[in-house]
């Protein structure tokens, strides 16, 4: 995390008076990090922290000094990968950028970050942020988040359920009942020899959910599509995923997700989900309405 209190003073001074140094304004809507109090769940408190609400101008300032103040005004635990000796790919301290964002989390402020200081020189997918095992907030290049990985093992049963059409059902002959008059043995119904059409094999409608994921879903990071991100294979109703939090994220959501910050679903989550429970679902347009049932002649 970072530590830096004199940035702090010196992006205060800033945003009091004067504004050649580069923050032009900066107001927080939610109490102060002294308030602040754990949920036990340390990547939850890093996703409650970054939903801290900002507005900010930032004009031609360095890369480092940006992250600094975003740690600083959240608290939260920022693991930068910056370019170093050792690294030859990374975050570059000092690249200048010139943003502006209104009334946006935290977390809104950085991804425009991220998104702004990306460029063809980086590799692939530019820059990214995910969670580590810790609750840190990591943040770089795919190519070096590729390195943390996990597997998930998802259950995708449900998606490959196939609901039978009943279009073969026997046709009811009207007029022959008519003709038979009250003792007629034949039977009204008509057998219809219609075929239904032969049932895909439930590998190939796993290879479609797939071929889904990995055309969405970073696709240039999949291995199946020539990256090094993550794997994805098919075994027994369930899909075995190997790969970085940022791409399990895209899949699944964070089951953890604050549910009243901005960006996440009826059911907490954010980005999509691979369930299809009917809790989460939301009609819209639609709201519940009171009906009274009128029995004619049945009383009070």
């Amino acid at each position: 995390m970072f530590r830096n209190r004199t940035l702090a003073v010196a992006v205060a001074l800033g945003v009091l008076g004067c504004p050649a140094a580069g923050v032009l304004a900066q107001s927080a809507g939610q109490p102060g990090l002294g308030t602040f109090r754990s949920t036990g769940h340390p990547k939850r408190d890093t996703l409650l922290r970054m939903s801290k609400s900002v507005t900010v101008e930032f004009k031609n300032q360095r890369l480092e000094d940006i992250i600094v103040f975003i740690a600083e005004i959240t608290g939260a635990d920022l693991e930068a990968m910056w370019i170093d000796d050792q690294h030859g790919t990374g975050m570059d301290k000092e690249r200048a950028l010139t943003l502006r964002v209104e009334h946006a989390s935290a977390l809104d402020l950085l991804e425009k970050v991220l998104e702004k200081s990306s460029d063809d020189g980086i590799g692939p997918g530019g820059h990214t942020w995910q969670l580590s095992p810790s609750g840190a907030l990591q943040i770089g290049p795919r190519d070096r988040l590729n390195k943390y990985r996990r597997v998930e093992i998802y259950d995708i049963s449900d998606l490959l359920l196939v609901l039978p059409t009943y279009n073969n059902a026997p046709e009811f002959d009207l007029q022959s009942v008519l003709q038979s008059g009250q003792g007629g043995g034949s039977s009204p119904f008509q057998q219809n020899n219609q075929q239904n059409e032969p049932l895909r094999p439930r590998e190939d409608r796993a290879r479609d959910v797939i071929d889904l994921i990995t055309g969405l879903v970073e696709p240039e990071q999949w291995t199946d599509n020539g990256g090094d991100g993550g794997s994805i294979r098919y075994y027994a109703g369930t899909l075995i995923v190997n790969a970085p939090d940022y791409m399990h994220r895209q899949i699944n959501g964070y089951s953890f997700w604050p549910s009243h910050t901005a960006g996440s679903t009826p059911g907490g989550r954010r980005y999509v989900s691979l369930n299809m429970d009917a809790a989460t679902s939301v009609l819209d347009g639609l709201n519940p309405v009171p009906v009274t049932a009128v029995v004619p002649g049945g009383g009070k």
